[in-house]
């Protein structure tokens, strides 16, 4: 029986946050292997520092392998694994200490399990021993700390021995070992298969750390070695592109970061030191060191600078490094997962698209001030638009069991009960109450790239009077210079399509929460498939506050439009909510491109009939769905993307506001 990764995602991303403390994105493999130089087989698996990549699919008949690969990764996290420094290894190890050189070509940048595992011979045999005694280390220390973890480890062991043998060299039969595999015969086969064996054996017991695994390498290194018949001049073929040194880079850097506040806090002692009171000047310079002691706290402070501003450079440097190799940092952002509906082979493709979720925050007062300024010129008028919508009157309700009055038609069927000889219904009453909106809405704003286009584009120069050959006065410049200067008015900025797209979610932001609806505002970008951006401006459930307009202003253009996955989280958000009324507005400027749609590569009608299938999904959950763009041209492919023509072209951008207006009032007002 296969499980496959898609189905139990949800369930083990919880999992994993409840067992690391933070949220951590759990992903695919085959995205991790678009960079191969970083694979790391512990288990058909991988991470980097935000993400757990586990396998597509497993062989098993329970999510237990799921669990165990999880726990596993975290291990390497949770058991200090990445947190490994050369220098407190030298200090604690002396056998370490013994077969170290330094070369001369290293730097402060050099990883950490570089430097270890040059220190032998065959670094190569040495990193994979050194992983296979980690491994049984962790191993221990996860039993120890989780005893809930045995059974699934079992399991997930057992599965491991039928169906994925390990390697038939002496570290792959150390791998069968820890999963509880029987070589009895070949422990006494050689020294170095002696050496292993009681090398994972000690490193069974719970409380070691890894500086022990260090050690307990130094003992069995030269035994294991001697069984593989490798040249002792084989270069080491993973230097600084082993996963495991780059995951330990970047824990790495927090430890420099820590550097550079402490020297921080040393130069402002240091300043605050030197400072001399008022009137005791002279008697600093006469005193004990005289004059010299302030020169020398003087050097000392452009020490300091100096050495901060070369540590720096060191974490910036490091950071660009790490980031090139691990990819992009989304610990910030939530991961989700959704189909795509693939028009050329009628079928959905399953767990296709990751959109991430993250929040937007802008500390741009400029644009916030800007956005007062539209809610103050623009609100009065959407809001008394809104106001025709609210619920003013009372609706009696019938069939309660208190009211106002008497519900004949209520008293004659319960007649008709007790004739026919069954129990009544006993909700004789009706009352009057007041009508309440139970609406929630999402506005999906599209933050393409195109959305940096300028509303209105500058006409184009009309070159038709141009008389290239007309004599050109040589004087006039030094009459220009003669002249008195007048000040140029600047050329007014054009306003581009975000701009407007900005005003009108402000706008719309506080007009509803004047009238008490529930709404959420996102962007919507990315770049593939496995990068679909959703940014929150709000969320239903927030107030509109200051940290709203911070969200608005922070909308800058993006990448490309995949508006598929977009409208399903929508859709998901507004299912949440649970609300009786559902509404999605999209605004957005042309039609739904990417890189990677179908097997063409950014073939336009992919996009167009996944996002159409996304809007008649929303639909038969019973949400309003509408499209607003900008796009002139889009007649034909909106009368295909938006079901029953739920859709409206904006001729004048700067019209935005008051339409998305009435259609909001058009959706929710039925």
């Amino acid at each position: 029986m296969q499980i496959h990764l898609a189905d139990v995602e949800s369930a083990l991303t919880l999992f994993t946050e409840g067992i690391a403390g933070r949220y951590l994105h759990i992903r695919g493999t085959e995205e991790f292997q678009l960079n191969p130089r970083l694979n790391l087989d512990m288990g058909a698996m991988g991470q980097s520092h935000d993400t757990l990549f586990l396998p597509e699919e497993l062989a098993t008949a329970t999510p237990a392998g799921y669990r165990v690969l999880v726990m596993e990764q975290l291990g390497l996290r949770e058991c200090g694994t990445l947190k490994f420094r050369m220098a407190q290894a030298l200090e604690q190890v002396p056998a370490l200490a013994a077969r170290y050189e330094p070369a001369k070509d290293i730097s402060p940048r050099t990883g950490d399990y570089r430097l270890l595992f040059d220190a032998f011979t065959q670094p190569n045999i040495a990193e994979r021993l050194f992983l296979l005694l980690e491994r049984a280390r962790i191993q221990a220390y996860m039993l120890d700390t989780y005893p809930g973890l045995k059974r699934h480890l079992n399991t997930h062991q057992a599965y491991l021995l039928d169906y994925e043998p390990s390697d038939t060299d002496l570290l792959g039969q150390g791998l069968e070992w820890l999963r509880g595999a029987d070589f009895s015969q070949e422990i006494n086969s050689g020294p170095g298969w002696q050496a292993l064996y009681l090398a994972l054996h000690e490193q069974s017991a719970p409380n070691l750390s890894v500086y022990d695994s260090v050690a307990c390498l130094c003992q069995t290194y030269d035994l294991v070695a001697a069984e593989y018949p490798l040249p002792p001049s084989l270069p080491y073929q993973q230097k600084d592109e082993s996963l495991v040194d780059w995951l330990n880079r970047e824990q790495r850097i927090e430890d420099w970061e820590e550097d550079l506040e402490e020297i921080n806090e040393e130069m402002a002692a240091q300043s605050a030191a030197n400072e001399i009171p008022t009137g005791q000047e002279t008697e600093a310079v006469q005193g004990e060191g005289g004059e010299g002691s302030q020169r020398e706290a003087g050097l000392d402070i452009e020490a300091l600078k100096d050495d901060r501003d070369a540590l720096k450079r060191r974490v910036d440097m490091e950071k660009s490094s790490v980031q090139h190799a691990l990819g992009q940092d989304r610990s910030g952002a939530r991961s989700y997962r959704y189909d795509e509906w693939d028009h050329l082979n009628r079928r959905y493709l399953r767990a296709w698209c990751r959109v991430f979720e993250e929040e937007l925050v802008s500390e741009s007062a400029e644009d916030i001030d800007h956005l007062k300024r539209v809610i103050r010129d623009y609100q009065p008028m959407v809001q008394r638009q809104l106001e025709q919508i609210r619920p003013t009157g009372l609706e009696r309700v019938r069939r309660v069991q208190d009211g106002d009055e008497l519900d004949l038609t209520a008293i004659i069927e319960a007649r008709q009960d007790l004739r026919a000889g069954h129990s009544p219904d006993e909700r004789y009453y009706s009352r009057k109450e007041r009508v309440q909106r139970d609406v929630c809405a999402v506005f999906l704003v599209d933050q393409s790239a195109s959305t940096d286009d300028p509303i209105h584009p500058p006409e184009p120069t009309d070159w038709s009077n141009y008389d290239e050959e007309a004599e050109v006065d040589l004087r006039a410049g030094w009459y220009s210079a003669l002249a008195p200067e007048v000040e140029e008015e600047p050329a007014e900025i054009p306003r581009k399509i975000i701009d407007l797209e900005r005003d009108a979610m402000v706008v719309m932001a506080a007009s509803l929460d004047a009238l008490g609806d529930s709404y959420g505002i996102y962007g919507f970008s990315g770049y593939s498939k496995d990068n679909v951006e959703i940014f929150v401006a709000k969320e239903p459930e927030d107030n509109f506050s200051q940290k709203t307009l911070q969200s608005i202003a922070a909308m800058q253009p993006k990448g490309s439009t995949r508006m598929g996955p977009a409208i399903r989280h929508a859709s998901h958000k507004l299912m949440a909510s649970g609300h009786a009324m559902k509404v999605l507005i999209m605004i957005s400027d042309g039609f739904p491109q990417d890189c990677d749609y179908g097997p063409e590569r950014g073939n336009h009608d992919y996009g167009v009939e996944d996002t159409a299938k996304s809007l008649v999904e929303a639909q038969q959950k019973g949400i309003e769905t509408f499209c607003i763009t900008v796009d002139k041209s889009g007649h034909d492919y909106l009368k295909r993307m938006c079901p029953d023509e739920r859709y409206m072209i904006i001729e004048d951008m700067e019209d935005l506001p008051d339409q998305l207006t009435k259609v909001y009032a058009t959706l929710t007002g039925r």
